[in-house]
């Protein structure tokens, strides 16, 4: 975990700048603009374009849409420049991030419009979206990556592996309990299934070894590492919450999950593209 060469903190004040500007755009966007030009902005089923699906992500229907929208940007993309920044690759970091930006709003509305309209019929062709959700959904998948790839550079593939298996087993068990996806029973046997998979790794004496000397090394990766697990759990939990939130508006699984699995495939492709390139950065 070391060997890593410093970055200025100039420069370090320049990335953190250009992420804040994410949040202020969308923020002056909803404060600035007049809701008639928000109106036109938004994505309409009935009338689909590919510019609107990306003006759409960059707009809210309200401040506790947008606040909130914001709050999980800053919070998930604060985890990633953790992880990435840690292991030097910025490269990686930037790529990926612009990549789920251009990306994701288009793929979530096509899947939308094709899920919802063409075949479930769920939605009218008066029906309209917006909203920064698919972007942070993107930015999810990117971070779960992110955290198994960090997780396997500095602990080794069994720890990875773990890894997997219990940020499945914990957004499951909390899915459970805060929406009405699984039965609580079923959280009751997830729960159970997290206790015996950390029994299994508490006696895996190679696992318990390497991560004992990688935490004497480097207690700061580890601290990003157990925020980064905390953050993914918590975010698949809110994003694939099936019923109406605090606003009465309907949560879209369908977009999150699109976004999720958009931002997983982007990540890939970019970390795959720039080994066969021979840069790891």
């Amino acid at each position: 975990m070391s060997g890593v060469p410093p970055v200025s903190t100039l420069k370090q004040s320049v990335e953190a700048t250009i992420l804040a500007g994410v949040g202020g755009l969308l923020v002056a966007i909803h404060l600035l603009f007049p809701e008639s030009l928000r109106t036109e902005l938004v994505f309409t089923y009935g009338e689909p374009s590919l510019v609107s699906a990306w003006t759409a992500a960059a707009v809210h229907d309200s401040w506790s849409h947008l606040v909130s929208n914001v709050a999980w940007y800053a919070v998930v993309v604060g985890s990633i420049y953790a992880l990435l920044a840690k292991r030097g690759r910025r490269r990686t970091f930037w790529l990926a991030t612009a990549g789920c930006v251009v990306v994701a709003p288009p793929v979530t509305k096509l899947v939308d419009y094709w899920v919802l309209l063409l075949q479930w019929e769920v939605v009218a062709e008066v029906t309209t979206a917006s909203g920064f959700s698919g972007v942070v959904s993107a930015f999810g998948g990117m971070l779960y990556v992110v955290l198994l790839g960090s997780v396997t550079a500095w602990y080794g593939y069994a720890a990875g592996m773990v890894t997997v298996g219990t940020v499945t087993v914990a957004s499951l068990t909390v899915l459970s309990v805060t929406s009405d996806v699984l039965p609580e029973i079923a959280g009751i046997a997830l729960g159970v299934t997290s206790v015996i998979l950390f029994g299994i790794g508490a006696h895996h004496r190679p696992l318990i070894q390497r991560v004992r000397r990688a935490w004497a090394h480097g207690r700061d990766a580890g601290v990003r590492v157990g925020v980064g697990w905390v953050v993914v759990v918590a975010l698949i939990a809110v994003l694939f919450q099936v019923e109406l939130d605090a606003s009465r508006r309907f949560v879209n699984v369908v977009a999150h999950g699109t976004g999720f699995t958009t931002g997983m495939l982007v990540t890939l492709g970019v970390i795959w593209g720039r080994r066969a390139l021979g840069d790891r950065n």
